[in-house]
């Protein structure tokens, strides 16, 4: 029997200072108002991989991540006194679910702690301690005295670039009412005899006895039940019984990927002296235990239902089938309460909410979630990946102190949620890099785990010294950003990788990377972090803070973007006009369209660049899954909006972060086109394999099916006559693509859609077709074109001409530039400071020039050459085309195509680099189309920009001369 009674509600806090206030539990100083002004703390690690923004640092306010209204660092003193009485004789126990490190005294004595972690609940036996006017008083301490302190403060589970390093209690709180002999935990392991229905139960039940037991443990397994009953006759204290059980268990009862199937159990104490009655204990001192927990089995040596992989450890297996883990990564964003939510509900809305994106699998970066979160992964099917409150990148494990208290919150992690199925994996915590005696500290951590759990995977670290060393061989998976050098993922710090590095194709895959990794480690492979591509902020969440935080780095980013004159004041997503700056510029009718326009044209970048990386993850055959950074906004870390969600998990109010759309290649069956480029002139031919990446619960049976169109003009569709079967788990030929020249001939270039279905499966893509006249750019007599704005340019100019000016990307000829990239900014400046900041192109769709050059409003596969070109630093108020959108951290007014007028004439500027890259028929049908436009009569620019202004911002040097016209 067991009884609770709430702790909840009114206490007292004292502070080490001395000062007390009233506080309501469960909650923390945050929640109730208490603590000091937030002030940024000096960095804890600094390595090559993490150099801060100096422009973001010594700010008037935290400009790197959000702010707390109250921070408090030390020990808390939260007191009350008891006023009830309590069964005599009856064992109690106050729980705290959680907690940072806490201490317990009762009249002023201590209690020890019988367990407690960062990510498990503490709890006291205070048999005999509590009575009427017992003064309770609970110590908090989050200054983590004699524990890793900056291991703990740099990872998710208390860093103020995320959660808050709160100081509280959460969850429930209360004393638990027990049995003299009680069952603290039951604790049961699935394990399936390969290629049958036959599991065999591990089941482990924890007694804790005050005077001893002698009796029977009876337990019971599913329905029908499965009995076995067990002779038990322990002494005074702890003891752990084992027992084995055998049942056949149908495929509809395990559980599965969103398939929250959950059974039941029970064990119950009977003592051999039940007293006068015969039938046993009356019910309210009956001494049972109920646990739920799910069947499934999840290795990497059971993928006997896969025809296509080899039964060779390589492969994350669930059930007996290969899957693909879909992962995003949580980092502990809660900016309302600062700390994760610790109801159930709460957590199915999160998980839901991830759902809709594809999401199958979720990765607690440095932080283990409360129990809340595994019971509600149980019921929607969704895996999980917990993790210790651990980063250290230098010497994790070193100092004794860490390592016995990573190895008590590791074991206690293993024995508090062993029920769950959906507890899949483990690591150590993440980045984490260990010298000799670290190493070794973490091979004996792997050992405890595989000697106590089989049911589940664990690994060293999440992305272990950057991947530099290559995967530990007593690891049972290795997930990272790359192996030894070679790449695991498409971008990286720096803007490295193929994603910035290579012409655009749909081929990329990881598979040389694979092969290096099969040398010497034969478990299974997924990709660390997948993505970051940053998104600009979109104001309107502002709205949405109410709670703990305030998002001062936002704030702060929308005054500056208010005073470059980008987002009108007193809309929507603007302060009011009050709060205008002073000596703000005039605001157009249309700039808070522009802002918005501007958001939207990084999201949808980001949203391609996803895209990219999900499917060049699926094309690799040696894969287990992709892990994404992510889909939520990270609020820390130099602001880094990389998400689809802003930081309250709300989708961002554009059509970039609809769920579908993301879900659309975020899923478990995809057909992927191998396509070799995305722009073909009218004379070329179409061919690209087809290729099913099935990662169902079934194989797949169907007829390819191909649809080619222009706007909702179908040009070319057509159905493969035979049927092919794909099995699940890997990739398997679809079929192939063949679209003839004749199919997409005209008399104009064309952006098409070409769709690729399979069994109801379907994918699609954009590509470009350009007519042959486009690809021999002629220029107008009339037109002088030049790379330096010279003398000569001056007197075109002056006689009415028309100056097309086309400065060398590699060159000086226009100083005030820097280097653009494809892809929008790699999690942030603030972050990485050697990044230029670039954000994508926002192009102006309508304009003439683009009347035969088809173009959405934002970067696409056809703008990689042009995109990566230079972008002109231009004065606040010159207009362009074509726009390079620029980092929350500078907001630099930045072009690449631009016209004005100067002196008598017209001036065409062009950064893009189109002229020396005559080889991509994108970049001659550019060409072409500049000039076509260039002897319009469309070509009559309004703006205007004086002869000596543009000398100046087109002239190397300090000293700029003036040409003589």
């Amino acid at each position: 029997m067991r009884k609770w009674i709430s702790l909840a509600g009114k206490w007292e806090a004292e502070l080490a200072d001395g000062s007390r206030y009233p506080v309501t539990l469960p909650g923390t100083l945050d929640t109730n108002g208490i603590g000091h002004e937030d002030r940024p703390a000096e960095k804890l690690y600094q390595d090559e991989n993490y150099v801060e923004n100096a422009s973001l640092a010594g700010a008037d306010v935290i400009a790197t991540r959000f702010t707390r209204k109250h921070t408090y660092e030390g020990k808390a003193v939260f007191s009350r006194v008891w006023e009830e009485a309590l069964p005599q004789d009856r064992r109690l126990f106050l729980k705290v679910e959680r907690a940072r490190v806490l201490t317990l005294s009762v009249d002023h004595k201590k209690v020890p702690a019988l367990r407690g972690s960062l990510s498990t609940p503490y709890v006291f036996e205070v048999t005999g301690q509590v009575n009427p006017g017992s003064v309770i008083e609970i110590t908090s301490d989050n200054s983590y005295e004699g524990l890793p302190h900056d291991n703990i403060v740099y990872s998710s589970a208390a860093t103020d670039e995320t959660q808050t390093n709160w100081n509280g209690l959460i969850g429930e709180i209360g004393i638990e009412i027990r049995e003299k002999t009680l069952i603290e935990r039951v604790r049961i392991y699935p394990h399936r005899r390969k290629g049958t229905d036959h599991w065999r139960f591990r089941v482990e039940t924890e007694i804790d006895s005050a005077e001893g037991f002698a009796g029977t443990l009876a337990l019971k397994l599913l329905e029908p039940e499965v009995r076995e009953e067990l002779r038990v006759e322990i002494g005074p204290g702890k003891s752990c019984v084992s027992a084995e059980m055998e049942a056949e268990v149908p495929e509809e009862l395990l559980w599965d990927e969103f398939r929250g199937r959950l059974v039941r159990g029970k064990a119950e104490l009977i003592p051999e002296d039940r007293g006068e009655d015969p039938a046993g204990l009356t019910d309210d001192r009956r001494e049972e235990c109920e646990v739920t927990f799910g069947i499934r089995s999840f290795d990497n040596n059971s993928c006997y239902l896969n025809q296509n992989a080899k039964d060779n450890g390589r492969y994350l297996c669930l059930n007996g089938r290969r899957i693909f883990l879909r992962s995003e990564t949580n980092c502990a964003v809660f900016p309302e309460t600062g700390h994760p939510p610790m109801e159930a509900a709460a957590w199915r809305e999160i998980l839901s909410t991830y759902l809709t994106y594809g999401v199958n699998s979720l990765r607690f970066h440095s932080h283990c979630p409360p129990e809340a979160a595994f019971v509600a992964a149980d019921e929607l099917g969704v895996l999980l990946q917990p993790e210790l409150s651990h980063w250290n990148p230098v010497d994790a494990f070193s100092d004794p102190a860490a390592a016995a208290y990573y190895r008590k919150e590791l074991t206690e992690i293993l024995a508090e949620y062993a029920d769950h199925p959906s507890f899949v994996m483990l690591t150590f915590g993440n980045e984490l890099q260990a010298r000799e005696d670290g190493r070794q500290v973490a091979k004996n951590l792997l050992d405890l785990c595989h000697e106590r759990d089989q049911t589940r995977l664990f690994a060293f670290s999440s992305n272990a010294f950057y991947g530099e060393q290559g995967a530990d061989p007593e690891s049972d998976f290795y997930t990272a950003m790359r192996y030894r050098g070679l790449p695991m993922r498409a971008t990286f710090d720096g803007m490295k990788g193929y994603l910035n590095a290579d012409y655009p194709d749909a081929g990329h895959d990881y598979s040389e990377t694979v092969s290096a990794i099969r040398e010497s480690f034969s478990k299974p492979v997924f990709s660390f972090e997948v993505g970051q591509y940053e998104i600009l902020p979109d104001f309107r969440e502002i709205g949405e803070f109410h709670g703990v935080t305030e998002p001062r780095n936002l704030e702060r980013i929308r005054e500056n973007v208010i005073r470059k004159g980008l987002l009108k004041v007193g809309t929507l997503s603007g302060p009011s006009d009050a709060s205008k700056p002073a000596g703000s510029p005039a605001q157009s009718a249309g700039a808070v369209n522009d802002w918005e326009k501007r958001v939207e044209a990084s999201g949808e970048l980001s949203l391609l660049c996803y895209r990219e990386e999900v499917e060049a993850a699926l094309r690799t055959e040696g894969y287990s899954g992709i892990s994404l950074l992510g889909l939520q906004d990270f609020p820390g870390q130099g602001t880094a909006l990389v998400g689809m969600l802003n930081s309250h998990l709300k989708a961002k109010p554009y059509p970039f972060a609809e769920p579908e759309r993301f879900r659309s290649f975020f899923t478990d069956v995809l057909p992927l086109l191998y396509l070799t480029k995305y722009t073909y002139v009218e004379s070329e031919g179409l061919a690209a394999d087809v290729k099913l990446a099935n990662y169902s619960g079934r194989d797949v049976k169907g007829r390819l099916s191909v649809e080619l169109k222009d706007g909702e003009q179908v040009l070319f569709a057509r159905e493969a006559g035979e049927e092919v079967l794909c099995r699940q788990g890997g990739l398997s030929p679809a079929g192939r693509v063949e679209i003839a020249p004749e199919i997409w001939r005209s008399d104009r270039n064309r952006m098409l859609t070409l769709t690729v279905s399979f069994a109801g499966y379907r994918n699609t893509c954009r590509i470009w077709v350009y007519t042959e006249s486009s690809q021999h750019p002629v220029r107008p007599e009339e037109v002088y074109e030049t790379g330096s704005f010279d003398g000569e340019a001056g007197r075109v100019l002056e006689a009415g001409g028309i100056v097309f000016y086309v400065p060398d990307p590699e060159g000086e000829d226009f100083p005030d530039s820097i280097r653009s990239t494809f892809s929008t900014d790699f999690w942030s400046v603030g972050t990485f400071a050697s990044q230029e900041g670039s954000m994508g192109l926002l192009i102006d769709e309508e304009h003439p020039l683009f009347a035969d050059y088809p173009t959405r409003f934002h970067t696409d596969h056809q703008w990689f050459v042009q995109s990566s070109q230079r972008a002109l630093i231009l004065p606040e108020g010159v207009k362009s085309i074509v726009t390079v959108l620029d980092s929350y951290a500078y907001l630099r007014n930045m072009g690449m195509l631009l016209e004005f007028r100067c002196l008598r004439g017209r001036v065409f500027v062009s950064s893009l680099g189109q002229i020396g890259r005559t080889e991509y028929p994108e970049c001659r049908a550019l060409l072409s189309s500049i000039y076509r436009y260039l002897a319009s009569d469309a070509f009559e620019p309004e703006q205007v920009i004086s002869y000596e202004d543009w000398v100046k911002m087109t002239t190397p040097g300090s000293d700029r001369q003036i040409p003589a016209l």
